[in-house]
């Protein structure tokens, strides 16, 4: 095989990539495998294990227009929480909105009161910041949106994370494309895909995992 001429290695190495960008074929991801592999994500909190967890999603701050999101997110995050040994045990989704509808000031609990009435040994507290399945614009487009923002806290001892903010950790948030579907049950699609999305990135703040790196390319 001919060599490249001195200095044009370095060249080749960018151009190539460049032109499989424009290529739908499979030396595009074989470039990106090679020049960008995953890389490796740290938790940035691991709880103590075999603890039994409440996950309480709580809209008091910002109401949700679509109620059943809360449900979808909590049985979503729970899974993961348990899939990825974050958690031994979850505390039902239904037994928590039970608890608020036999709780008159339900709002006024502190969060470790909630989690010690349901039997849990942490809470994992989402405050929903922002929740939209349509376009508050044309109320006509569909384009949804879904922040929050979360703490762990010890029924007994109070907060173990994060330390350093009141208020929690800001998980970025999640967007779908604008979409003009009439689908009688588009809003329910939408809400899980949101829900699934949110609970992924939610706990990957909990377990070391893999993510793209920051120069590769993806179509």
């Amino acid at each position: 095989m001919k060599k490249l001429p001195h200095g044009m290695a370095p060249v080749a190495l960018v151009l190539v990539p460049l032109v499989l960008m424009h290529c739908s074929c499979a030396p595009t991801a074989w470039m990106v495998a090679t020049f960008w592999p995953p890389k490796d994500v740290p938790a940035q909190y691991r709880p103590p294990p075999g603890k039994k967890i409440l996950v309480f999603v709580d809209d008091m701050l910002h109401p949700v227009s679509y109620e059943p999101i809360k449900g979808e997110l909590s049985r979503r995050l729970g899974e993961q929480l348990v899939q990825h040994k974050i958690a031994a045990e979850i505390v039902a989704y239904e037994r928590l909105a039970d608890l608020v509808a036999a709780t008159p000031n339900f709002n006024l609990l502190p969060v470790s009161e909630v989690g010690q009435k349901l039997g849990a040994d942490i809470v994992l507290y989402v405050q929903v910041d922002k929740f939209a399945l349509k376009d508050a614009s044309t109320d006509e487009l569909w384009r949804g949106e879904f922040q929050v923002t979360v703490r762990m806290v010890d029924v007994l001892k109070g907060r173990l994370w994060p330390k350093g903010s009141r208020a929690g950790h800001l998980v970025p948030a999640v967007t779908t494309p604008p979409s003009t579907e009439s689908s009688e049950t588009y809003a329910d699609q939408l809400t899980r895909i949101l829900a699934a999305k949110t609970a992924d990135r939610v706990a990957k703040l909990f377990y070391k995992h893999k993510a793209p790196h920051e120069g590769a390319w993806q179509k």
